[in-house]
């Protein structure tokens, strides 16, 4: 595994202590993934993330396996998006994740298509696995 990718994840999880206790997915190392509460620069909940250092053959990267925003459709899931990529750049971590819409029983909410189209306006690529690659600072 990557250091630097050891340490994207390691710094969001220390810093915000906010569990959702269910489990999302496991780890490469089998360790059950649970997502925290990420909040803005006030402290105010934006939404729920859970993320793993992913690596093999073809990659070294931090793997996003859920992204929700607490308010949909107002601009949380961008704010929670730009400050995972702010780090990434910073951190030189590339992030990886598949763009599966998660049903919520309410209407408006994006089919793979525009969610892939939503991923792709902050520099992710790809098809059923999307990546984007840090910005140089």
């Amino acid at each position: 595994m990557g250091i630097q990718e050891d340490r994207y994840v390691e710094c969001f999880y220390a810093k915000y202590k906010g569990r959702v206790a269910i489990g999302v997915g496991y780890a490469q190392d089998m360790v059950e993934i649970f997502p925290f509460v990420l909040e803005d620069e006030s402290g105010n909940a934006l939404g729920i993330i859970a993320m793993a250092t992913l690596s093999n053959d073809q990659i070294n990267s931090v793997h996003i396996f859920h992204l929700s925003a607490f308010m949909p459709n107002c601009g949380n899931g961008t704010k929670i998006l730009e400050i995972l990529c702010i780090k990434a750049d910073r951190l030189n971590v590339t992030l990886s994740l598949s763009p599966i819409p998660s049903p919520n029983g309410k209407a408006r909410q994006m089919n793979s298509v525009q969610l892939t189209r939503w991923y792709q306006k902050f520099g992710f690529t790809g098809d059923s696995l999307l990546c984007r690659i840090p910005k140089i600072l």
